[in-house]
């Protein structure tokens, strides 16, 4: 009886998750069948390249900040 109870409570809380579970499983096959000619991969490539490359030099600027006040030389 209790199994029966606790089944009728988990079932309308779970339904609206297993709703967008389904959904985003199709929305990511669709975004998957894209296919990029060799410019495009190359233009995505290179966008991302120059992303990290800028967080990479932000982060070494806050590092040359922050160690600046610290070291006094040997």
């Amino acid at each position: 009886m209790r199994v029966l109870m606790a089944l009728f409570m988990l079932v309308p809380a779970l339904a609206p998750q297993v709703a967008q579970a389904q959904a985003a499983k199709e929305e990511s096959k669709a975004t998957t069948e894209r296919v990029y000619n060799s410019e495009e991969s190359a233009a995505m490539a290179a966008a991302v390249r120059k992303k990290a490359e800028a967080a990479e030099r932000a982060r070494d600027a806050r590092l040359r900040r922050a160690t600046r006040g610290i070291c006094i030389g040997c």
